[in-house]
């Protein structure tokens, strides 16, 4: 029997181009495995950061405004590249009240007005103008001027809660008197629950007067300082001074797949943006220039609290809540 072999040029070339097809697919398959995902991937994380970037922008705006709480929505991570990968980038949010502080030397001053509320002290003092309880909703208690940390010379205002009003004044922890500005009779409780303004310098008033005098004329209590236990308003001329204030910070760590792996900072009002050793400020702080330059206007915020952190990769919410605030002016 003989086998008679035939030779198919069609069935060769159909082999041969579904092979070719194969190659190119699986190259194109690869070339954008290799590039066109993980550049989209990276798109998509540096839009995410640009996403924390507004978050931090809001939060800091919200941290000057005049409202007393806020709230911030920051995405943790990019939540992976839809359609093509579920890896998402995740991040890490770190709240470190005593991680940063700011100095500030001041010079030449002329006067210095602050308003002080609950236990304060203030240092340097050589001269006091002006000093005033002041408070827009007033509660019966014990208000307190010291001087040099010491008790022993003060003056006490007590606001009974039947609206009577006494002073008194301590000069080496002897008493100098009461001076009743108010006898607690009819209608005298109607200065509770609101605004009252008393001048601590008038000696009708108060006889705080006599023991700062002497203070001024002592030398081993001069400069003096003055330490405040209620709500104040005070003007004094200051040897040269120098502010040491507790900022802390609250920052986001990212932890990208494709992008850099970058941070954002919120410090003393100033949005950061860090990348391995270098920085930049995307946000000022709130500083400025007033009358013609001549005053300079700057917030400084003290962030309290724990020490504390979050991760993950999902939304985060940041609740803001300002529970305090103090303004100094400084004349020049």
């Amino acid at each position: 029997m003989v086998i008679a072999l035939f030779r198919d040029r069609q069935a060769i070339t159909a082999v041969v181009s579904v092979l070719l097809v194969l190659v190119v697919l699986t190259t194109f398959v690869t070339a954008i495995r290799a590039y066109y995902i993980p550049a989209l991937a990276a798109e998509h994380e540096i839009d995410h950061m640009q996403e924390v970037h507004k978050s931090f922008s809001e939060f800091a705006a919200k941290a000057c405004s005049d409202t007393s709480s806020g709230v911030v929505h920051i995405p943790l991570g990019d939540g992976g590249l839809p359609f093509y990968s579920s890896l998402s980038s995740s991040g890490i949010i770190t709240l470190d009240p005593g991680g940063s502080s700011i100095n500030i030397s001041l010079e030449n001053i002329s006067e210095v007005s602050k308003d002080v509320e609950g236990f304060t002290t203030i240092h340097n003092i050589t001269n006091v103008s002006s000093l005033r309880m002041w408070t827009d909703d007033l509660e019966a208690g014990e208000y307190t001027v010291s001087i040099n940390n010491s008790t022993e010379n003060r003056t006490s205002i007590f606001v009974y809660p039947n609206g009577a009003l006494v002073t008194e004044t301590f000069a080496n922890n002897s008493s100098r008197g009461r001076i009743t500005l108010r006898s607690g009779g009819m209608g005298d409780s109607l200065i509770l629950g609101n605004t009252f303004g008393m001048d601590l310098l008038n000696m009708n008033q108060s006889e705080l007067p006599v023991i700062l005098n002497n203070a001024y004329n002592d030398p081993e209590a001069f400069p003096l300082s003055l330490t405040f236990n209620g709500s104040f308003q005070v003007s004094y001329t200051p040897v040269n001074e120098t502010l040491n204030i507790s900022t802390g910070y609250f920052n986001y760590r990212a932890s990208n797949n494709y992008w850099i792996d970058q941070e954002l900072i919120f410090e003393n009002g100033a949005v950061i943006l860090k990348q391995g050793r270098n920085s930049e400020i995307r946000s000022c702080p709130f500083m400025s220039f007033e009358n013609n330059d001549s005053l300079l206007h700057m917030s400084v915020f003290n962030i309290t609290g724990k020490k504390s952190s979050l991760s993950g990769n999902g939304n985060s919410i940041v609740t803001l809540r300002v529970v305090g605030s103090e303004d100094y002016l400084y004349s020049n």
